[in-house]
């Protein structure tokens, strides 16, 4: 328990497969999360590009899936926020900025799975089969939840640790 008051920083090493002190898979999530949800929205923003050309083959269901990619091209943006949110949240020790990325993130991984599966339903009604793109789409989205669940306990670990009360700054100057 000593070293754990006067040592933070080294009693939080992590004795599983992955070394990361929270602090920094926390920060590593954040920078994940920014550059992950940046992705996306360009993925999902040429998706809709090119969708547009595909007006009379997407027929009656052109409305549905374009509103499916603008939905996650959404959740994706306000993780941007969300990700810098957090990212002061971790350098000022502040679980009240932690929290939020939190909850939006859970929430915007199940919007976007919901999202990807309704775009991909109404293709399959046009296509009469999971094309090519549906197919890619849910490997990209099935090999991103993988990666979601390290972000996401990386940064549970570091927020647990900020609320027992552990530190990462240094030691305060004491004057007499």
């Amino acid at each position: 328990m000593k070293a754990a008051i006067l040592f933070p920083y080294e009693a939080l090493s992590s004795r599983g497969c992955c070394r990361l002190h929270a602090r920094h898979a926390a920060i590593t999530s954040a920078v994940y999360t920014l550059n992950v949800s940046i992705l996306v929205v360009l993925l999902y923003s040429w998706r809709i590009g090119v969708n547009v050309k595909k007006y009379a083959d997407l027929e009656d269901v052109y409305y549905g899936v374009q509103i499916a990619y603008f939905a996650t091209i959404g959740t994706h943006l306000f993780m941007v926020v969300l990700s810098i949110v957090l990212l002061f949240g971790i350098f000022k020790e502040n679980s009240g900025l932690v929290v939020p990325w939190i909850i939006g993130f859970i929430t915007f991984m199940a919007l976007e799975a919901v999202a990807m599966v309704y775009s991909n339903v109404l293709r399959d009604h046009v296509n009469r089969q999971f094309d090519v793109l549906c197919k890619a789409e849910v490997a990209f989205f099935i090999s991103r939840a993988i990666l979601n669940v390290g972000a996401l306990y990386g940064v549970m670990r570091f927020y647990n640790l900020l609320r027992a009360g552990i530190s990462w700054k240094g030691p305060e100057a004491i004057e007499l």
